[in-house]
């Protein structure tokens, strides 16, 4: 059984693809599974990394682009629609999968008219365009927000409500070892900082001017903070510069120690990061990131919030002194950051690959 896995732009399409494809690898030596991506980023080398063929197409989003990089977008397709139909010839998959992206659209829609089972998984609250462009032709859909539904009215027969991949090493992180691994202090409360797998600037200069307001915390708190590399400088001195117990690294590969370690997150609000985030049970300050296509980031973060599991801090909104409140609250309230943690872990799917993974099998099976 052949599975092609379209996968490409961004860490929150690749990690959900990953755990899809390692659950299905897990069944069993007769399925062989292959990926359709962009070949940028870092896709390739996790890819790579994981032992899993990659086939390129040159391809890039329409949605939110200015005419002269539009034109640029479209006069590509002709070009990846040629590309989908020699990938889908060269590995005549049993199944053909999407997990958003623009570089699903040509290699679904040609699935679809070669008679070839196909599904698609929404990660965000939100559905991306080629995925509400999909919905129609594709035999199966998997979502990971209830939110989603009516997006995709009409075709409820083929709903399902999996909730999103996670990769499974993010929870086997123990706190100790985590703070060996980043020289920190078991015992004081740490703060978890990230924006991405590139950083979030707004971020960094935030957390920063968040320094001065919290000096007399100074002795029970300490910083992981991912920077993204542009920043990596500034970000390092400016917590030296206030004294601050910190660790800061352009990107921290190791997520399931630094989940392990904080008591609370402040993040974007990526789909994957979510699911992350619930899995785990932690308490977490969410920025939506606010140039998102269709704002997505912020649909996101208010379907955990208002579960409870999250506070937010709009993009405009934030800036030191908010930063720093947010942050004082939650250092003096152990019990809400219970139960924030509690919702946030009530409302995780924890089977996601799993069920995606028989959604997979099935098409097959009935193929």
């Amino acid at each position: 059984m052949k599975v092609l896995i379209a996968a490409g732009g961004t860490g929150g399409h690749i990690f959900p693809a990953l755990a899809i494809a390692r659950n299905l690898q897990k069944r069993g030596q007769g399925i062989q599974v292959e990926f359709v991506g962009t070949g940028e980023w870092m896709e390739a080398e996790w890819l790579r990394a994981e032992g899993f063929s990659i086939h390129q197409m040159k391809i890039r989003g329409l949605k939110g682009k200015k005419m002269a990089k539009l034109l640029g977008s479209l006069a590509l397709l002709p070009q990846a629609f040629l590309r989908s139909w020699s990938i889908l010839s060269q590995v005549q998959p049993d199944v053909t999968v999407g997990v958003g992206g623009y570089v699903s659209g040509p290699l679904l829609l040609l699935s679809a008219m070669r008679g070839i089972p196909t599904l698609i998984h929404e990660q965000n609250c939100f559905p991306g365009l080629t995925n509400r462009i999909l919905g129609p032709f594709v035999k199966q859909i998997a979502y990971s927000f209830p939110e989603s539904e009516p997006f995709f009215s009409g075709r409820r027969a083929k709903l399902n409500f999996t909730g999103n991949p996670i990769r499974r090493e993010i929870l086997q992180g123990h706190r100790e070892q985590a703070a060996a691994r980043f020289d920190l202090d078991l015992h004081r409360f740490t703060l978890l900082n990230f924006g991405g797998s590139q950083g979030a600037s707004k971020i960094n200069i935030a957390v920063l001017e968040a320094l001065p307001h919290l000096l007399f915390l100074r002795e029970q708190l300490q910083f992981l903070h991912a920077s993204g590399e542009k920043d990596l400088e500034a970000v390092t001195s400016g917590f030296a510069a206030h004294h601050f117990r910190a660790r800061v690294y352009s990107f921290i590969r190791d997520m399931a120690s630094a989940y392990a370690l904080a008591d609370l997150v402040i993040c974007r609000a990526g789909a994957t990061t979510i699911a992350e985030l619930a899995a785990l049970g932690k308490p977490s300050i969410l920025v939506p990131y606010p140039h998102a296509a269709n704002d997505h980031q912020k649909y996101n973060a208010e379907a955990l919030a208002r579960r409870g599991g999250a506070r937010i801090i709009l993009d405009h909104e934030l800036d030191g002194p908010t930063l720093a409140r947010s942050i004082e609250e939650a250092f003096n309230d152990p019990k809400s950051r219970e139960v924030m943690g509690r919702r946030a872990k009530s409302w995780a799917k924890m089977d996601a690959d799993d069920q995606i993974a028989c959604l997979i099998l099935g098409l097959a099976h009935d193929s």
